[in-house]
């Protein structure tokens, strides 16, 4: 498996150039979502060594550019919650990156993702965001997966998307999260030396098409009801964790 980008092929290379553009377009939309498919996408090619610092500064430089869009939007009460909860589970998350095998790595992203479709298809439509305590433990679950694997998204969005009429608040918040983690993450791959000359030069290949997609997808957010974005968040969870599942049976 090549160690970045710059050891792919020529197929390969525009392949994940496609990855990119298309998770830009998904954080664009929902304010989340720009890891996971990073993550499913680019592990194919890559290990997660190289992926998962490269997505931490991707998503951290999605989320400065959308904050001042939804600044005014912003649940803080909830976020100081999640907060909270993050900084307990994050440090375990890194841990077990560097005890997990790749190919484990791969399989607990897919369950977790599928798991969290499963759950907001289950979860019925509510009126308002969980208390202090369900928020608390939903930032523990999002640290632990978010510094395993910068994918801390998926309890996070099944919180915040469970409510439609929160819609634009959730996404406004996950925007002010995913920032604020994610330069956790990217601080912490530095502090392992993940952060190499090679990776560096991948993030700067790949942050223009981050930016685009990210642009496109706000656009069809901005025509889309709160209705539609909980549909599609839900069926773009299931979509993702399978597609990480089957490339994971097909090693």
């Amino acid at each position: 498996m090549a160690a970045t980008v710059w050891d792919l092929s020529l197929p390969a290379l525009l392949f994940a150039l496609g990855v990119v553009v298309a998770g830009g377009v998904v954080r664009g939309f929902g304010g989340f979502g720009g890891a996971m498919v990073w993550v499913a996408g680019l592990v194919v090619l890559l290990p997660p060594t190289s992926v998962i610092p490269t997505v931490f500064v991707l998503e951290v430089v999605a989320s400065a550019a959308m904050l001042p869009q939804v600044w005014r939007q912003v649940h803080w009460k909830s976020l100081r919650w999640l907060f909270a909860g993050t900084l307990i589970g994050m440090p375990l998350g890194m841990w077990a990156l560097t005890q997990l095998s790749g190919d484990l790595v791969r399989v607990l992203l897919g369950v977790a993702i599928i798991g969290s479709a499963v759950a907001m298809a289950a979860v019925p439509d509510r009126q308002s965001l969980p208390g202090p305590g369900v928020t608390t433990v939903t930032g523990v679950a999002s640290g632990l997966l978010n510094g395993g694997f910068a994918l801390g998204g998926p309890p996070a969005v099944l919180m915040y998307f469970s409510a439609s009429t929160h819609v634009a608040a959730g996404r406004a918040s996950l925007v002010v999260f995913f920032l604020v983690i994610d330069a956790f993450g990217a601080a912490g791959s530095a502090a392992g030396g993940l952060l190499t000359v090679p990776v560096l030069a991948q993030i700067v290949l790949f942050t223009p098409l981050c930016m685009f997609g990210a642009a496109a997808g706000k656009w069809l957010f901005d025509r889309t009801t709160a209705q539609q974005v909980r549909q599609r968040v839900l069926w773009l969870l299931g979509f993702l964790g399978a597609a990480v599942l089957v490339q994971v049976a097909l090693r």
